[in-house]
Formats: C-alpha cells, structure tokens, sequence
C-alpha cells in the first residue's frame, strides 16, 4: 500500500471510530512502525485534517464536536498538587462532567494545551496509570500547580456542582 493511500485509509478509520484508536493499533493493522504513523498523523495535520491526539489515541476534532454537541461547556481554573489529580478528575466525572483538555500559560510559550478526552472512570483509572507507568510530569507543573481545564457537562447544572465541589475540595482556583 502507499503511503498516500494508507493516510486516507487513517483518515477513514478515524471517521468510523467510536473511541479513540492508538497508534499502535494503526500500525499493526498497516504493518508499519508506530513512527510511521505519527508520521503520518503529521502529514494529515498538515493537510489541515484536525487530528486530536489524547493519552488513548487519535481522533478526529469532528467527532469530539459531534460528541459534545448539546452539552454545557465551560472552563475551570484549578490549582492543586500531583497527589490531589485523581480526585480532581474523579469530582468531574462523578458529576456527570467531561474533561476536555488541561492548559497552562508558560511565560515564554504562551497556552500549552492538551487534550485529555476523560469521561469515564476507566478514562481516569488510564490517565492515572499512564503517568505512573511513564514517570509522566502534569502541565501543570509548569506553572506551580494552576492550570484550566475546558469541561463538558448535560447542563449548566452539572457544571456549577462540580465547580462546587472542586471549591470544597481546595482544587477551584479562589478569584479572592
């Protein structure tokens, strides 16, 4: 297969896919290295193909709008340590809220954002597991622990809850 054919055929899967798919299993299924594939995700990104990378794959930004459509969406300033992160996400999903992404404002790079994709307890259980298992380091450090995360929620609703029960957690940003 070509290249060039192989990059469509991504596009196409990721057009078809309910979940995010890894690129290791892109390259199993194509019989090429996982480099290859960042590669191409590359190539397509170029090609202005919005193209999300999230710790459990890639996904198209289109699928991420079409499963947010009708949803609340609102961002949250948080501030809190490695330790409290799992509680912080836990508090989101628990109230029926989805994380999006985290940003930070590095003073040299400007907003540093990344897409997370966690709606599940099993999506936090991973993320959790990820950065143990790859000695990760949260954005966040960056910039001492304060970062925002873009959250959905069914309705404005959820989202003041969970805005609630960050603040009684310690982890909501005081604006005091």
């Amino acid at each position: 297969m070509k290249a060039m054919d192989r990059r469509d055929e991504i596009v196409s899967i990721l057009e078809e896919a309910p979940a995010p798919i890894k690129a290791t299993e892109l390259a199993s299924k194509f019989a090429v290295s996982r480099q290859i594939i960042v590669g191409d995700i590359a190539l397509l990104r170029a090609r202005n193909i919005e193209i999300i990378a999230t710790n459990q794959g890639y996904l198209l930004a289109s699928a991420m709008k079409a499963a947010a459509s009708g949803r609340y969406r609102g961002k949250l300033a948080c501030l809190h340590s490695a330790e409290q992160a799992e509680e912080e996400l836990q508090i989101i999903v628990d109230a029926g809220g989805a994380i999006e992404d985290v940003e930070v404002e590095h003073p040299i790079y400007g907003v540093i954002k990344a897409s997370l994709q966690i709606n599940t307890d099993d999506d936090i259980q991973e993320f959790v597991q990820q950065m143990s298992q790859h000695e990760g380091e949260m954005l966040s450090t960056l910039t001492n622990g304060i970062h925002i995360h873009t959250i959905t929620t069914p309705s404005i609703k959820e989202f003041e809850q969970i805005k609630a029960s960050l603040k009684a957690a310690g982890i909501l940003l005081s604006e005091n």
